[in-house]
């Protein structure tokens, strides 16, 4: 089983299949970075209570969405203060990762200061960098799942899972997991072929994919 991103995956076979790497290898991937700030609590005059919003492309804001940790989750900050998250980069910004750490908390603090009511600076900045770490699956992943498929049925006992493949989200690939470990199961003689059928990751694709 390959659990591993697309790209790495289309590395992987390569010399085993050229046909399915290729089109493991199409599958695109766009880069995100998350910038993290605290504040005092009384610097923030939104009540914060939810635990974030995404942004539309058409606000053109510098980030994807916001989302303040210290309400969604509890012991993410003292009391008295305010932990935040923003996500920038994407398909929306792909150039935003080869910035400075100071540039992309300053693109950050101009978007969300107007709607959170933010006086004054952060007391903490932290920014992570994810290379190629969001799958897209674009308009056509359908039709190319199904050619990924017809080349795996070639190979038996060859599996591929993760969010390139066939769902983004951490339900998705949770799910994608399950069935595709039930697969092996069955292929190694864990299970009955009427139990394996009961959740496979073909019956995930169309759903997952759009």
């Amino acid at each position: 089983m390959l659990a591993t991103p697309a790209y790495v995956t289309a590395a992987l076979l390569a010399d085993r299949d050229a046909e399915l790497a290729r089109r493991c290898e199409e599958i695109p991937y766009a880069s995100i970075a998350t910038v993290a700030l605290a504040f005092e609590r009384q610097a923030v005059g939104h009540p914060l209570n939810g635990s974030g919003y995404v942004v539309p492309r058409t606000e053109r804001a510098g980030i994807l969405a916001a989302t303040w940790l210290s309400s969604k989750w509890p012991d993410r900050a003292p009391q008295d203060r305010v932990l935040m998250r923003t996500f920038v980069g994407g398909t929306r910004d792909p150039d935003a990762l080869d910035r400075s750490d100071d540039q992309l908390v300053a693109q950050s603090l101009d978007a969300i200061r107007p709607v959170l009511n933010i006086k004054g600076d952060p007391i903490l900045t932290r920014v992570y960098r994810f290379r190629r770490a969001s799958a897209q699956h674009e308009v056509g992943h359908l039709e190319r799942m199904a050619l990924i498929n017809q080349r795996l049925d070639a190979h038996p006992g060859l599996f591929v899972t993760g969010s390139g493949f066939r769902g983004v989200g951490i339900p998705d690939c949770i799910a994608d997991a399950r069935a595709t470990a039930v697969q092996v199961a069955a292929q190694l003689g864990g299970l009955t072929s009427e139990a394996a059928a009961v959740t496979t990751p073909s019956n995930f694709d169309d759903r997952r994919a759009r």
